[in-house]
This record gives C-alpha cells, structure tokens and sequence, in this order.
C-alpha cells in the first residue's frame, strides 16, 4: 500500500501529465505552451492553448490561430486574411501593430479552442534538463515514500500479529 504522500506525488503526476497532453491528443486538439506575453490578458505567459486542427482558410476574422513561423508555433489573433494571396495577418493582443510577416495558409496549425492557465509552465520546464531531472527526482521520491508506506504498513501488521 503506498503512503499518502507518496500516492498523492504520483497521482497528481499522471493527471497533470495525461490531463495536459495526452488525453487532449485522444480527442484530436493539440496543446501549446503560451512562452511570451504578446496575447496576454487573454493567454497569460504559462498558460496551455489547444488548437483544433483546421486550414488557414477555415480561419475566421478574431479567431486565435497556431501556425508555424521559423521553426517556431507562434499562438495570436488573426487580425485580417487575405483569401486571394492564401495568408492571413494576425496580432498579439498585447502587441501595438500586426506581426510583419503574413502566415500562409499552410503554416496553419489549428484554432485554439481553448486553454489551461499555469500548465504550460509545466511542460517547458520538461523541455529543459534541469525540468527532465527534477520530474525524475519527484517521481523517485513518490515511489520511495510509496514503499515506505508498504514496509511501514507491513511492520505495523506484523507488530500486531506478534502482540495478539
């Protein structure tokens, strides 16, 4: 039988892990982490956004979009679209004038749908080597506080057992 502590560490893991990334994958969004302040109040740094897969020409006028600009996925609002060229002009809602660049149609990731604050903050951190080896730590030390839990519980029956 685990310890509390222990369970508690590991459950609050999985859930985060499988909740955040995984089971949003199963129903067909993707998830992104907000990493700049340019959509902010609306994303705040740190916050998850899934993004429904769409085309760039299923994109509305105000909709958020993810799309792909140098490699990275850049998350703002689609401020104009010019269907004859195939691209669409977005804007951070923090930011003072539209991004220079147009997105084609085609760097179109998705539609964000919507969003989890704080979690992305997760997710970065395990894109980093220090995050991978603190993960690692926790989930050691849920594991070990979980056997512990079972050698105490297994003492504490034994002790019983003997006295009786």
């Amino acid at each position: 039988m685990c310890s509390f502590a222990g369970g508690v560490i590991l459950l609050a893991l999985a859930f985060v892990g499988l909740g955040s990334s995984v089971a949003p994958r199963i129903m067909g969004v993707q998830p992104y982490a907000i990493i700049s302040g340019s959509m902010e109040p609306a994303y705040p740094t740190g916050s998850l956004v899934y993004a429904q897969p769409v085309s760039g020409e299923d994109l509305q006028l105000g909709e958020v979009a993810a799309f792909w600009r140098d490699g990275d996925v850049i998350v703002h609002r689609v401020n104009s679209i010019d269907a004859t060229e195939k691209e669409i002009v977005t804007k951070g809602d923090a930011n003072d004038d539209v991004d220079l660049r147009p997105v084609s149609y085609r760097d179109v990731l998705g539609r964000v749908v919507f969003s989890v604050p704080y979690v992305g903050y997760f997710l970065m951190a395990l894109g980093s080597l220090e995050g991978k080896l603190l993960l690692g730590w926790v989930v050691l030390m849920g594991a070990a506080l979980c056997i512990l839990g079972s050698v105490l519980n297994n003492l504490a029956t034994r002790q019983g057992s003997e006295n009786s």
